[in-house]
């Protein structure tokens, strides 16, 4: 009998140890089991996973320009609201960066600048129709996301090609201005080996990017405000938060990692195509936030989680894309039902933890 009390007790610390380590870390877990069904499906298909993989992971732009724009797809679902305008915004900026290196005979000073500026602008529209006009998140995103994209056709269609570098269809920056080889190696295609592994300069950005926001969060007084307003904006209003400027700066800095997103997809790729590109790039940052175990309710949610969250994100797409038997026009299919398998998780794991909670109850009782 005692025994029996014994191993009930020890199964019970065992499952509530798994359940918060889980809790904590679920997204270390998630790019853990992610990788290693990855590396089975490179050996299955013939080749050996090795640190080329590894990464190729590492710089894709699913990974860097992805992740950027999630870190503030997270700060805007953190204070429990969302932004599908950013895949568009992506679009209008980089455009805009383009045609600005193009008219400037490569100045990367202003190239950097008017990234900046036009995110910010795209962030600053919707900030102020969510934080002081007090409208939907989701309807003004919405309507956002379609005026962004149109304007950056109607751009790219009426502006002379000799600026925006290409067709009446696409920006391209122009390849014989003096900068133009510094920017694609460093911010694009550029590479710092380190042992076997070849990490992308624009890696390092991400990383940085990452350290600073996890300090805002988590050591000022603004992180935690974002915290406060996302678990409950009447109590924050009364503790002497603005809940409407939190929420207008949220949108302001996702639209400032947009630009920084729109300035690397630029080096990276060399141009943009207004009818196609940035497509879906809303979904892609909230499945890296939510993979990265950012409750989608508010309130809730850690940098870092974004950043394994990115990195899970695109591995989950390479094993996609390594399975020959699947199409292209499936492939979204398979990342859909990942994003909402992983949600499902987020709203059933709270509830096994009230199950492990009334187990340990009982056991206690048991043991009296």
């Amino acid at each position: 009998m005692a025994n029996n009390k014994t191993n009930n007790k020890s199964g019970v610390n065992i499952g509530k140890m798994l359940l918060q380590s889980w809790s904590r870390y679920s997204y270390i877990f998630v790019l853990l089991i992610i990788l290693i069904v990855y590396a089975i499906t490179i050996n299955a298909g013939g080749n050996n996973f090795n640190s080329r993989h590894i990464t190729g992971i590492l710089s894709s732009q699913n990974t860097v320009i992805v992740g950027t724009i999630a870190i503030g797809m997270a700060l805007v679902i953190i204070t429990g609201q969302i932004d599908l305008s950013v895949g568009s915004a992506l679009v209008l900026c980089t455009g805009v960066t383009i045609l600005v290196y193009n008219m400037t005979n490569g100045n990367v000073f202003l190239m950097i600048l008017t990234a900046l500026a036009a995110g910010l602008l795209c962030g600053l529209i919707n900030g102020l129709l969510v934080g002081l006009a007090k409208m939907p998140p989701f309807i003004v995103t919405l309507g956002t996301m379609l005026i962004y994209r149109s304007l950056t056709l109607s751009f790219v269609r009426e502006i002379d090609p000799a600026y925006t570098g290409s067709s009446s269809s696409q920006f391209s920056m122009l390849s014989d201005m003096a900068s133009y080889d510094f920017l694609r190696m460093k911010f694009g295609t550029g590479s710092l080996k380190i042992g076997n592994i070849q990490l992308p300069y624009i890696t390092f950005l991400f990383v940085a990017l990452t350290i600073f926001f996890i300090f805002m969060m988590s050591k000022t007084k603004f992180g935690k405000s974002i915290y406060a307003v996302g678990s409950n904006e009447k109590t924050s209003h009364l503790t002497g938060i603005s809940v409407q400027w939190v929420k207008v700066s949220v949108f302001v800095i996702t639209g400032l990692l947009v630009g920084i997103a729109s300035f690397i997809q630029a080096c990276k790729i060399g141009n943009v195509t207004p009818a196609s590109s940035g497509t879906s790039y809303e979904m892609y940052a909230i499945a890296a936030v939510v993979l990265g175990g950012v409750n989608m309710a508010g309130g809730r949610g850690k940098i870092l989680g974004v950043f394994f969250g990115a990195l899970s994100y695109t591995t989950i797409n390479l094993i996609i894309v390594s399975i020959p038997q699947l199409s292209t026009d499936i492939q979204d299919t398979f990342q859909g039902i990942v994003l909402i398998a992983v949600i499902f998780i987020q709203t059933v794991g709270p509830v096994i933890r009230e199950k492990f909670v009334e187990l340990r109850k009982r056991a206690q009782n048991t043991d009296k």
